[in-house]
């Protein structure tokens, strides 16, 4: 199998998502500043999950406004969003409007910044080349957790929550000094003016694209659970850290997505999402069971063996026969449902585990993800492995 090759642009978005997120994975911790607070699992699950629930409200305008303006310039104005957002935590003193107020608006501001960041990547990539390069972005979302959820641990654990925010507010201004002299060059899209546009509606009906958008629904649902509440679930139990379940997840995450892009042949395969998913339900399964870091890393590889798989094959797999202009719309969907997913992970997960307890919903969710993906693939196989034409 010969090596495939990145398109020129692909390292820079890669940079450039890998500084945003580093922002973001800061806020991870986030639960552990709730709960000092005085949160309830209930009121944490929901001001977590509105982040991701603003940023799906979002993607309909945010595709939108990529058909009109120059998607660099749209990258550039949702990372100073991004920064005024970051820079508003500092304000925080309780647990109200305020707080749904800023997480409102920098989910917007994340999703503006992903989405425009996303769509200059398939733009610049061959159809055979997608999966690949995706993969390649997407280990920016990965790279951070390697040591930032570490580093933000130590610094609340010896100088508390204002230097731990001020950590963030400086790793969100990095990425949009970058954003700022960044260039890269975009295709043309081809003038066709007997090709129409086809709505949103009419593109989730397509039976592969509906599957994908509920997988992936599934998928972000089970991921954001464990991203949200393991240090909650950690900082439980003394002898725990959560950087030990982030790092060895990113770890291996990045490995499937570098390496195995590149060099295993089932890479890019829509029979790999069956075995990814299974991966992650086994990997939320074994945090039941964690009571120390060895396992809590151990959980880490399983997960960082679905998340490295599922999330490039899913969005190369939703863009796959789709016309060239109608890609912005049809990431707009994808990314909704990632929203989606990241924000009813963390409200249903509250809600479970206010009424069965923490460790127990971590079993509950594996099911859940275990279940509802045999499901949906079993049905939908067919329409999954389908080899459609290019441009149909």
């Amino acid at each position: 199998m010969r090596n495939k090759k990145l398109a020129p642009g692909i390292l820079s978005i890669q940079l450039l998502v890998l500084m945003s997120y580093s922002s973001v994975a800061m806020l991870i911790l986030l639960s552990v500043y709730f709960k000092h607070l005085g949160g309830s699992p209930r009121q944490i699950g929901f001001l977590l999950g509105i982040f991701s629930l603003s940023a799906f409200l979002s993607r309909p305008f945010v595709g939108w406004l990529l058909s009109k303006y120059n998607p660099r310039k749209v990258v550039v104005a949702g990372l100073i969003l991004v920064l005024i957002m970051t820079a508003m935590y500092l304000f925080i003193q309780e647990l109200n409007w305020f707080v749904v107020f800023i997480r409102i608006l920098h989910g917007f501001g994340f999703s503006v910044f992903i989405l425009a960041a996303l769509l200059i990547a398939v733009l610049i990539t061959r159809e055979e080349e997608r999966a690949y390069a995706i993969g390649v972005v997407s280990t920016g979302f990965m790279l951070p957790l390697l040591v930032v959820p570490f580093m933000g641990e130590g610094i609340i654990e010896r100088f508390g929550f204002s230097p731990f925010f001020l950590c963030a507010v400086f790793l969100a201004a990095i990425p949009l000094v970058f954003g700022l002299f960044w260039k890269v060059k975009l295709p043309r899209f081809p003038e066709d003016s007997e090709i129409k546009s086809v709505g949103f509606l009419r593109l989730l009906k397509q039976r592969r694209i509906f599957l994908i958008f509920f997988l992936t629904l599934i998928f972000e649902t089970g991921l954001s659970s464990s991203l949200s509440f393991v240090p909650l679930l950690a900082h439980g139990e003394s002898p725990m850290w959560a950087g030990y379940f982030y790092t060895f997840l990113s770890l291996t995450a990045v490995f499937m997505r570098l390496y195995g892009g590149k060099r295993f042949v089932f890479w890019g395969s829509p029979r790999s999402l069956l075995p990814a998913f299974y991966f992650i339900s086994g990997g939320g399964v074994l945090i039941y069971f964690a009571s120390n870091n060895i396992l809590l890393g151990l959980s880490g590889v399983i997960w960082g063996i679905g998340v490295g798989i599922l999330y490039p094959h899913l969005t190369a797999l939703v863009v796959e026969g789709v016309p060239f202009r109608e890609h912005g719309k049809v990431l707009s969907l994808f990314a909704s449902s990632v929203d989606l997913g990241f924000a009813f992970g963390p409200l249903l997960f509250g809600w479970v585990s206010q009424y069965f307890g923490l460790r127990d919903s971590f079993i509950i969710f594996a099911l859940f993800v275990f279940l509802s993906s045999s499901a949906l693939i079993l049905w939908g196989k067919s329409y999954l492995l389908k080899k459609l034409k290019k441009g149909t």
